[in-house]
């Protein structure tokens, strides 16, 4: 699938004397008698047969950014995702009993975010007098934790009651030695606390992790990936100069995506070649009158072909 990606970072559409958009803005195209004009709102199957993506290249890049042509009638898919944050993994290990007798209790902390095997994990093992409360316990616990914090978990805190919370980071976000964190994170505890001396605990997820829809750490990532199909950059060896990027950090995108056959047909593989265009438009939310321009283009053309109506 030529997978491809444009991001709109609430600019106006408005070319210059070159024919060029300003960095971050974002406009649909038709190809009309006199060449490729901007899609007008309302403009349906019967104004052009084909359409393109345009975004006004980042900053050093005195070009557009173009889509391939797809034709309206060749769509086989229309929608999008409202932005939504990322969350971080928040879980719990509460503490229920009194220890009746004097144990060390261990809590491993195993790290699920790369999903293979072998897991990362850390132990911390406390001494667990004959008649500790679980308030105690859990302060002891938190403090050993807080010793030496495992690097995928942002923080441990004592809630009371015998409750420790532990909260994993998200994409993006700093640790403490100044690295950043390259993935939501997953984790899972596992602990002996239901042992012989009286003591029970049970372990809960309270908020799940989320990628979320359209975050700009993830928006970036997908850019990195496909910058072979915007710009050429494929040989990373010979070719070590980096374009430069539309996303930006800290902003909210809501994400649209056009699917469309290269031949004309509905099949995604002609003869195990692949027969899809993919495109994904990454669109600043902060600006409601661009947003309600973007789906004025594209909504109405699309309808025509066969499609509900888009809106974030």
């Amino acid at each position: 699938m030529a997978r491809h990606l444009y991001i709109g970072n609430a600019q106006a559409v408005a070319y210059d004397g070159n024919g060029l958009l300003a960095d971050g803005a974002i406009d649909i195209q038709k190809l009309s008698n006199d060449g490729p004009t901007s899609l007008a709102p309302g403009d349906v199957l019967a104004d052009s047969d084909q359409i393109r993506v345009v975004q006004g290249g980042p900053a050093g890049i005195d070009v557009n950014i173009v889509s391939p042509w797809i034709y309206g009638r060749d769509v086989v898919a229309w929608g999008g995702r409202s932005h939504a944050a990322q969350a971080a993994q928040v879980s719990t290990v509460t503490i229920a009993t009194n220890a009746t007798a004097a144990a060390n209790h261990t809590i491993k902390i195993v790290n699920l975010t790369d999903g293979a095997e072998p897991f990362e994990l850390k132990s911390y093992e406390i001494a667990v007098a004959a008649g500790a409360t679980p308030v105690t316990q859990a302060a002891a616990f938190v403090a050993a934790l807080n010793a030496d914090l495992p690097h995928w978990i942002n923080t441990a805190v004592d809630s009371g009651g015998g409750v420790i919370t532990l909260t994993g980071f998200t994409k993006g976000a700093t640790k403490a030695d100044g690295s950043v964190q390259g993935e939501v994170v997953l984790f899972d505890v596992v602990d002996d606390l239901d042992g012989d001396n009286g003591t029970t605990a049970a372990f809960a997820t309270t908020t799940a992790a989320s990628r979320g829809n359209g975050d700009s750490h993830y928006v970036k990532e997908m850019e990195e990936e496909l910058r072979g199909a915007q710009y050429g950059f494929y040989n990373r060896i010979h070719q070590p100069n980096t374009p430069a990027q539309s996303t930006v950090i800290g902003d909210s995108y809501d994400m649209y995506h056009i699917v469309a056959t290269k031949d004309g047909s509905s099949a995604s593989q002609i003869h195990g070649v692949d027969n899809l265009i993919e495109i994904y438009i990454a669109f600043d939310n902060g600006t409601a009158a661009l947003t309600m321009a973007l789906e004025g283009q594209l909504n109405p053309y699309l309808f025509d072909a066969g499609f509900a109506n888009v809106n974030l």
